[in-house]
């Protein structure tokens, strides 16, 4: 933690030269290649000012702090606020590793692996024929929601505490190595050992594509058992998009849940009806005289949604992209949708026909 005297991002820099990828290019490979990761911060984002006046005067981030794997492991909730520089021309970073997160209950999440398990399709197709009135999309999100039931207790019994299953699986696949060495031609014994060993297999892999899809790393194949690497990157994505400090308008840190709740909803109500005068570095004069829809393009924007078109879409979204609100991703709607696509069909028109969305 200090003074690296290195910018990182293109945005690390306002005012001066611009960042250039031979500028972040050595510290960037530095970090990579020891593996440090950097704290998630709060306070002024720019840590450096040359104090000069106007135009003349350069903010840049070049103080940072990193942690090992290990370190953002033991300590998930640390934050580093960056405070006002007072005298010098650098901001003093705060280490605080007592932030306590206030955690409620964890919502729903669909994961992979669970499309895998023989019931999975009898769930979607049991909540899918559930009788509902009103709306297609409501129809849809009521049936959602009943599937979501299912999957819950799907994952309650067949795939919840992995980590504890795995750990009496390696148990017991150890005892019955001892005895086989006592017994080796044990044929029960052997057995068991072939029993444990594919349940051990089983349950790692699906450990691994969890945390593989927690981190939402896509460039690292699943297969490597780099479990260790998954759930560094796990802890450290959860930790950076959790929020436990906020600053208000009047700069008053605020760390509490309820803070910081009533304080991004005042923030987005004030957004609400609000408009800008004008967009900043858009020039609508040069938008005018740039190029244009034709006249037939134009009209085939405004054409009735086709199923082809929302197959399409469907196909289009990566499988391990964020879920929605619901927790579902894209990739539950590929297995089930030999089960639920001509609601979505309708739902997906209406909305496009009508203008309309189920609130």
């Amino acid at each position: 933690m200090g003074d690296f005297n290195s910018v990182l991002h293109a945005g690390d820099r306002i005012h001066g030269s611009q960042v250039s990828d031979a500028e972040t290019r050595d510290f960037d490979a530095c970090i990579d290649a020891t593996g440090l990761i950097e704290h998630k911060s709060c306070g002024n984002f720019f840590s450096w000012n040359n104090k000069g006046q106007g135009d003349l005067r350069i903010h840049s981030r070049i103080d940072w702090a990193f942690g090992c794997g290990n370190w953002h492991t033991s300590y998930p909730d640390v934050c580093v606020d960056y405070l006002n520089p007072g005298l010098s021309g650098h901001s003093p970073h705060l280490l605080d590793c007592k932030v306590v997160r206030q955690r409620g209950s964890r919502p729903f999440k669909f994961f992979n692996y669970m499309a895998e398990h023989p019931k999975f399709h009898q769930i979607v197709q049991e909540g899918w024929g559930s009788v509902v009135n009103g709306t297609t999309m409501f129809q849809v999100w009521h049936k959602l929601k009943v599937i979501k039931q299912g999957l819950k207790t799907l994952y309650r019994e067949e795939f919840a505490r992995l980590e504890e299953r795995i750990d009496g699986i390696r148990r017991e696949l150890d005892d019955t190595q001892s005895q086989l060495a006592a017994s080796p031609s044990d044929i029960d014994l052997q057995l068991t050992e072939k029993e444990c060993t594919g349940k051990l297999k089983k349950f790692l892999s699906i450990h691994e594509r969890a945390l593989k899809q927690k981190s939402r790393i896509q460039w690292l194949k699943t297969g490597d058992s780099n479990t260790k690497f998954f759930f560094t990157a796990v802890k450290e994505r959860y930790a950076r998009n959790s929020i436990d400090v906020l600053y208000d308008a009047n700069g008053r840190k605020l760390t509490t849940a309820a803070e910081i709740k009533d304080e991004i909803k005042a923030f987005y109500h004030g957004l609400i009806g609000s408009a800008a005068d004008t967009l900043e570095g858009i020039d609508v004069t040069v938008v005018r005289q740039g190029k244009q829809l034709s006249a037939a393009s134009a009209q085939s924007l405004v054409l009735p949604v086709s199923t082809a078109e929302i197959d399409m879409a469907l196909k289009g979204i990566g499988d391990n992209k964020a879920p929605g609100l619901d927790g579902f991703n894209s990739f539950f709607f590929k297995e089930a949708w030999s089960i639920i696509k001509d609601d979505i069909y309708v739902a997906v028109q209406d909305f496009f026909s009508t203008g309309k969305l189920l609130k």
